[in-house]
């Protein structure tokens, strides 16, 4: 099984999993945690190829604040035959007057432990970050990079970073298959399951500014569209043109 990784900032990527109620519906429980727990620990359960494929990967560059590390994981298949359905990235970069924003996103598909709340719809974004910026680099790409990553199955993670003029923003996010959803941004850390879209603008003198919104539930699909219609609105543009970036 190869692993699971995406690179640069503006990526369409489709290629997993999550749910915060731990009840039978969901398929997820109290007693399935406690098994993957135990398999993390039991040197029986692991997939040594994917272990070995992790090894033997090429240094990947700055993707943000952790360097990636090769831990052995248990087989994927152990928590349901085909329990690992996909993650992936999506990212773009929208004008706003004399700024330029760039946005993020990680998504997880329709799997087993959130069908019931997924419905009918294929996946869903877990984080959106939005970073007002002064310094784009449409050559190089190398003042920015992410990745998603499934080896934490069936909890995934994504992380990356934006280099400004004067700051440096780090991120990363992550979500369980209970349905829970943290980021921390820069030490700022952020429950996602009170808004999964956040605002950065960073100040000429190194502060940050925040905003945390509750935005309705999106899909790799409505991502794009709906960043368009929110930079528009008054609120967002109030929070970035009252920065001093």
């Amino acid at each position: 099984m190869k692993r699971i990784l995406f690179v640069g900032l503006f990526i369409i990527s489709i290629i997993s999993c999550s749910v915060k109620n731990t009840s039978n519906q969901n398929n997820w429980s109290e007693s399935k945690r406690l098994e993957h727990l135990h398999n993390v620990n039991d040197s029986t359960t692991w997939d040594y190829e994917m272990l070995e494929n992790d090894k033997n990967e090429e240094d990947l560059g700055d993707l943000g604040p952790f360097e990636i590390g090769a831990f052995p994981v248990p087989k994927y298949d152990l928590l349901g035959k085909g329990s690992f359905k996909g993650l992936g990235i999506i990212g773009d970069k929208f004008p706003m007057k004399n700024k330029t924003l760039v946005m993020n996103s990680f998504f997880v598909k329709k799997n087993e432990f959130n069908k019931h709340r997924l419905k009918d719809k294929k996946d869903e974004i877990f984080f959106q970050i939005i970073i007002s910026t002064d310094t784009i680099d449409n050559v190089n790409h190398n003042l920015s990079g992410n990745f998603v990553l499934s080896r934490n199955h069936p909890d995934y993670l994504g992380q990356g970073f934006i280099q400004t003029k004067n700051n440096r923003i780090d991120y990363l996010a992550f979500q369980t298959p209970e349905n829970n959803a943290y980021a921390i941004i820069n030490t700022r850390i952020f429950d996602l399951n009170y808004g999964k879209t956040i605002f950065i603008a960073p100040q000429k003198d190194k502060t940050l500014k925040s905003l945390q919104i509750k935005s309705p539930e999106l899909t790799s699909d409505s991502i794009l569209e709906y960043t368009k219609k929110l930079i528009k609105e008054n609120k967002i543009i109030e929070f970035f043109e009252n920065s001093k970036i």
